[in-house]
This record gives C-alpha cells, sequence and structure tokens, in this order.
C-alpha cells in the first residue's frame, strides 16, 4: 500500500513537471509574438497518439487585431513537397514505376536535358533524371550561375497555368549539376506532380483530395481556399529593413483565394494544423491511419531513411534542418542520421521538413512523438523552430 502511495505521487509530480515545462514552452513561444517577431504562433505535440499540448497566441491579421484560432488555415509552403511525396510513392506502391526509372520514360521533354559543366558550357548529360532524383532533390535543379538564376526566376514570376506547362518549361532549362552528384534543393517537385497527372489521370488537386485529403479527413487542406472559409485563412507577413512586421499576402488578394489552374507541388498548398497532424500521425503510424492504408509500412520506411548515400549538398550548410554532418535526406523528408553531431535535443532517425512562410513539423519513431510549429512570417528564423523543438524535448523526456 505504502509502495502504491509513493508511485501515485511520483507520477503526480511527474506529471506537475511535464506540464510545467510545457507552460515554460508556450511562454517562450508567445513571447516571440510579444516581442513582435512573429505575428501569431500555433504548436502541436502529439505523443503516442495523445496531445500532451496545443497552443495558439497571437494573430491572424495583427492590423485587424483578429486573433488565431484552433482552426486557422496557414499556408505551409514547402511542407507541400512531403504530401506530394506521399501521393507519388502510393503510385509506386502500385506498381506505376520504379525508383531508378528516368524520367524521359514518361516525358520525352527531358530526353535532351543539359547541365552546366562549371566553365561556362552547357552540355548534355552523362546520365539521365532518374525518379529517385526528384523526391531527394538530386535531379541537377537549382541555381548555380547569373544565367540559371535569372532563368528560375523568370519561371516563377511569369507563373504557368498548370503543371504541363510549367515542366515543360522546366525541361528547357539546363541543370546546375549532373543528376545524382548533389544535393540541391530546387522545384524538382512539380515534375512529380505532373507524373501523378500523367499516371493517373486525375489532375493533382483532385488525386490528393481521392487518395490522401478525403482518406485521412484532411477537410482544410487546399490550392484553392473556398469562399466558405475565406475568414479563417491567415495574413503572411514579413520584416522591412527596420524589422517591422509588414503584410506580404492578405486573404482578399491572395492567389489562394482566387481560381486555381496551376497546382503548385513545390509550395502551394494550404492546411491546418489539426489536417496536418493527420498527415503525420499517418506517417508515424507506418502509412495507416484509422484502418486506412495510404503508404505500406516499407515504403514509409523507404522514404524516411537517408538516400543520400554521401551525395553532398551543394552548398555546404550547419543550418540542422538541410543535409550536413548530422542530417540527411530521404525520399521527400529530411532525417536525422547522426545524434551525437545533432546540434540540439532530438532522436536517430527523426524526420520532416519545413516550409518558407513559417510552418515546420518533425516526427520521431523512436519517442512515438509528432511536433508542428505554425506561423506566417517570409524569412523566418530558424532558431525559433530550434527553440520549439528543444524545449518539447525538455518537456516530453
Amino acid at each position: 500500500m505504502a509502495y502504491l502511495k509513493i508511485l501515485l505521487i511520483l507520477t503526480f509530480s511527474t506529471s506537475l513537471l511535464a506540464q510545467d515545462k510545457f507552460d515554460n514552452l508556450n511562454m517562450r513561444m508567445h513571447k516571440f509574438v510579444d516581442d513582435k517577431d512573429l505575428a501569431g504562433v500555433q504548436t502541436l505535440v502529439i505523443k503516442d497518439n495523445k496531445v500532451l499540448n496545443f497552443d495558439t497566441y497571437g494573430y491572424s491579421n495583427v492590423k485587424e487585431q483578429k486573433p488565431l484560432t484552433k482552426n486557422s488555415i496557414f499556408r505551409i509552403a514547402s511542407m507541400t513537397k512531403c504530401i506530394v511525396s506521399v501521393a507519388f510513392m502510393k503510385l509506386y506502391d502500385q506498381g506505376h514505376f520504379n525508383l531508378d526509372d528516368p524520367i524521359n520514360k514518361y516525358i520525352p521533354e527531358f530526353s535532351n536535358t543539359l547541365v552546366d559543366d562549371g566553365k561556362g558550357n552547357y552540355v548534355k548529360v552523362s546520365k539521365p533524371i532518374r525518379i529517385v532524383d526528384l523526391l531527394r532533390h538530386t535531379s541537377g535543379y537549382g541555381k548555380s550561375n547569373p544565367l540559371l538564376t535569372a532563368k528560375f526566376n523568370h519561371l516563377k514570376s511569369f507563373k504557368s497555368t498548370d503543371l504541363k506547362t510549367e515542366v515543360e518549361r522546366m525541361s528547357k532549362i539546363p541543370l546546375s549539376s549532373e543528376p545524382g552528384t548533389e544535393w540541391r534543393y530546387g522545384p524538382s517537385m512539380n515534375i512529380c506532380g505532373y507524373l501523378i497527372e500523367l499516371i493517373s489521370g486525375k489532375k493533382l488537386d483532385e488525386f490528393l483530395k481521392d487518395e490522401i485529403f478525403i482518406p485521412l479527413n484532411m477537410t482544410d487542406t487546399f490550392f484553392e481556399i473556398p469562399a466558405s472559409k475565406f475568414d479563417r485563412f491567415t495574413t503572411l507577413y514579413t520584416k522591412d529593413n527596420e524589422n517591422n512586421i509588414i503584410e506580404l499576402d492578405h486573404p482578399n488578394d491572395s492567389s489562394f483565394t482566387k481560381e486555381v489552374t496551376f497546382f503548385n507541388a513545390v509550395g502551394l498548398l494550404a492546411s491546418t494544423i489539426k489536417d496536418f497532424s493527420q498527415f503525420c500521425k499517418m506517417l508515424l503510424n507506418k502509412g495507416e491511419l484509422n484502418g486506412v492504408q495510404i503508404l505500406k509500412p516499407e515504403t514509409v520506411l523507404l522514404m524516411t531513411e537517408d538516400r543520400l548515400n554521401g551525395i553532398p549538398n551543394a552548398k555546404p550548410s550547419n543550418a540542422n534542418h538541410k543535409p550536413n554532418a548530422s542530417v540527411g535526406f530521404g525520399l521527400g523528408f529530411n532525417v536525422i542520421t547522426d545524434i551525437q553531431k545533432y546540434p540540439i535535443e532530438g532522436s536517430l532517425g527523426s524526420y520532416g521538413w519545413h516550409g518558407s512562410s513559417g510552418t515546420y513539423f518533425k516526427i520521431d519513431p523512436k519517442e512515438n512523438l509528432i511536433l508542428i510549429f505554425m506561423t506566417q512570417m517570409k524569412g523566418f528564423e530558424y532558431s525559433q523552430k530550434e527553440i520549439f523543438e528543444s524545449m518539447v524535448y525538455k518537456a516530453v523526456l
């Protein structure tokens, strides 16, 4: 009986300590808003399929004093790539392609791809871009010199009307490096999106809805936000030269609230923290959620293990979200490969990604843990997410 009392006291004390640490976490996140570093912030921590902490603080729109709500809709930017990667690998599970397939097998426009030889010349690639290169960002696409930078800037400035047009335009741009030789972050996921359309016979938005969003009950995830949900869509901010928060994209004028025909797989989905947690829970549960199998367990493992196999980062970085001495890259996700060299708290094999508008997530299979951070700040400080990640681990472990 005495042992049971001691156990109950210890359990209660541990619970209070954990809650105290989550209170500290929330206060630190609030400080980002109070210090005018962010307009608003929303965080979610799930462990063992239980919500340990959810917090929302600040504004959806600062000028209007419109608060963030639990179902606010955020631009998830490059976290879009993760969703499209999963959708694409669903077709892999169905036997539609092999990872080593050259993409010109499906898209003939890539049969004569050129590459920068480093001497100012553009020559034919020595080997074709493979599907695996698209997923792990080793296709060679990306900026490396003024000419290629100008070509990609033109691509972004004069937007395509659909994925087919975008990919055909991309096929005419030379590569910065030979396929499979460097990790270079770029727009390769749009080629995956177009391959989804070619293989499935559906537009990308329709395929995602049918194969990912409806099965996972992700009812608030869109390329084009329905008019009935405009009021929940957040304003995107950035900082000016004086470090003031300024509006960059208001819902009233946003491309997200107008007709969308180009379903940009690189980074133009919007979602809620609840919806995205459904996606994360499916991955953590080895491809299945609530009796619905999205991916085979072995495919989830294939995607969330390092697939670079020593391929270097074209732009060496100490940033803990890009490939370096402690972080590799799978098929759509970064992954911790050396926990001893990882600069903050974490677990070997944890994986995730972030979005340039301020969103971030991590999935930790070892601890059965999901972390999600949502804000809307273009040009955010990545250190904010490191603080969040570190404090979560201190609270949980």
